[in-house]
């Protein structure tokens, strides 16, 4: 029998020792014993091997065997970590957030990592539970590929580091399943049929939402969304309503379909918290909110918010209502336009009033908006056109001075598109009234008309063909090339109520409105202040050489017969 140097014979128990000691044997070990879940796959995606902590973590049983089991269907592959486990990828694959499921239905949230072992496709897969890993976090969701919640926090802080530099709003919502699939009688259903599911309503809620909207799966059946603008109850209730109609459609999987509804929590900063942690936790507080509502609800953190939204709701749905037929709802009223230094009318402007139901007169400032909001400013318009058109012929047909004044229609920017709702052009509209249109004035918006297209300067000179006159208002509160009106045939400005309001409380705003109107005077324009509410302001717009006034210090507004009343009066 041969002996070794040391004096033990072969096969005894050093030979078993160096066995043991092997490196081979000692891989193996830390492989079964490692701390954290340990899988090898080949490149078709099948398991070759797993340790004990890996089953655990994956809710593999013990006594499974793994011939034939598939990766795919045993966690959520979506395109960040099917790129990841390409057999041509090569070296680390990053950490991927995964969300893993056991039999009783109780969710886990795990870190995955994919490394690559040989040319042949072979990968090494690492799954720790999410707290145990505090170095980087994964920047990708694995199953849907949006952000994570590490990468959902990030971007929460810089958009309210950001909000605070710009003193402006941002809001946040949390978005979850009325019924994740193991409590909608989906538990059935295998793992990575539910995977699929949940992949699915993330693409829906991502092609509702824009670019700039961050979008983060935050677990099973929840995401988070950051809206940094427009951030307003309106815009914020849009978004909130596309995300619930993105889940009408039944979703279809292998085995079932089902309906899927939203509930969705609204936070806003400033408003409701200061600092990302309170808002996630007041976001988390108005979805409890919404859930108290019933499925597919959605509730806003300041429940003030939503009697605010229901109340601009019902203003809406009337306001489209009076809008299918003006006539009966809608009344104009008249402003006259004074000689500064005589206080005569030499001008009239129409006004839209709205004795709206159960709430009474609805003024033009809060009118207007509402009618933008609805894309039917060309209708509002028209209406307003035609009713005037036809008092004008009125006038004239019955020999009342008034026709002989100029009547002034203030139009909203939309009322010039070429395209508009009926395919009729402005000017096209126009000719169905008797013509030429002489005494028509179309007060028109100058920042519009600053910077105007080819088709508008085209339709501004059909216009004036037909012997309608052009005013540029609203001068004062926005930028404007005043050189560049009377090329587009304006002749006449009016000055913005603000800058009357303004110039009560500013010397450097009486400056600017003294070279303003100089400006005008010297290009010919006729200028008219607007907003002229008190003796001070009449006096002071008077010695800045406006030859005319409009505002309630001389004439409120009046219905067509006390014009006609006052007319007779006061008016040779």
């Amino acid at each position: 029998m041969a002996i070794h140097d040391n004096g033990s014979p072969p096969g005894g128990r050093h030979a078993e020792s160096d066995l043991v000691h092997h490196p081979a044997a000692l891989a193996t070990l830390a492989f079964e014993n490692a701390e954290t879940g340990l899988a090898i796959i080949d490149q078709g995606g099948r398991l070759l091997a797993v340790n004990s902590f890996f089953r655990d973590l994956a809710g593999i049983p013990s006594d499974q065997a793994l011939t034939d089991m598939d990766i795919g269907r045993l966690m959520p592959i979506g395109s960040a970590l099917s790129l990841a486990l390409t057999p041509s990828r090569p070296g680390q694959g990053g950490w991927h957030e995964v969300y893993l499921s056991d039999a009783e239905g109780n969710e886990g949230e795990l870190l995955l990592s994919v490394t690559a072992l040989d040319g042949d496709g072979g990968r090494l897969l690492t799954l720790v539970p999410r707290g145990l890993l505090t170095g980087s976090m994964p920047a990708r969701d694995a199953l849907t590929g949006l952000g994570s919640p590490s990468l959902f926090n990030d971007r929460l802080d810089h958009a309210i580091a950001r909000a605070e530099r710009h003193e402006r709003p941002l809001a946040v919502l949390l978005v979850e399943l009325d019924r994740p699939p193991r409590r909608a009688g989906l538990m059935r259903w295998q793992r990575w049929q539910r995977w699929q599911l949940l992949e699915q309503v993330a693409r829906r809620l991502s092609r509702v939402l824009r670019e700039e909207d961050s979008l983060a799966r935050l677990g099973e059946g929840r995401w988070g969304v950051i809206i940094e603008h427009p951030v307003t109850p309106q815009s914020l209730h849009a978004v909130a309503l596309r995300l619930e109609e993105a889940m009408d459609a039944p979703f279809d999987q292998e085995g079932g379909s089902a309906l899927m509804t939203l509930s969705i929590g609204i936070a806003r900063f400033p408003e409701d918290a200061a600092d990302s942690a309170a808002l996630m936790e007041e976001a988390a507080l108005a979805l409890g909110q919404s859930r108290r509502l019933g499925p597919g609800a959605h509730a806003f953190r300041d429940r003030g918010l939503r009697k605010h939204i229901e109340a601009r709701e019902t203003l809406l749905g009337q306001l489209q209502e009076a809008l299918l037929s003006p006539t009966g709802h809608f009344q104009l009223v008249f402003q006259p336009q004074c000689d500064a230094e005589t206080g005569r009318w030499v001008g009239l402007e129409a006004l839209v009033r709205w004795p709206r139901p159960r709430h009474g007169m609805t003024y033009p400032g809060e009118l207007l908006p509402a009618v933008t909001e609805l894309g039917e400013q060309v209708r509002l318009d028209r209406w307003v056109l035609g009713q005037v058109i036809a008092l004008r012929a009125a006038w004239q047909a019955s020999g009342v001075g008034l026709a002989s004044l100029p009547l002034s229609v203030n139009l909203m920017a939309e009322t010039l598109e070429q395209e508009v709702f009926d395919g009729c052009p402005l000017d096209h509209f126009l000719k169905r009234y008797p013509q030429p249109l002489e005494g028509l004035c179309l007060e028109l918006p100058a920042a519009v008309l600053d910077g105007l297209g080819e088709n508008r300067r085209h339709l501004l000179k059909r216009l004036q063909r037909m012997g309608v006159t052009l005013v540029a208002d609203g001068l004062g509160t926005a930028p404007v090339s005043l050189v560049a009106l009377p090329a587009l045939g304006v002749s006449g400005a009016k000055l913005a109520p603000a800058m009357m309001a303004e110039m009560d409380q500013s010397k450097l705003v009486r400056q600017g409105a003294r070279g303003l109107i100089a400006g005008l005077h010297e290009l010919g324009l006729a200028t008219v202040a607007v907003g002229v509410e008190s003796s001070e302001q009449f006096e002071r717009v008077k010695r800045l050489g406006v030859a005319g006034v409009q505002g309630h210090y001389l004439c409120p507004p009046l219905t067509a017969d006390e014009l006609a009343a006052r007319w007779g009066q006061d008016q040779p």
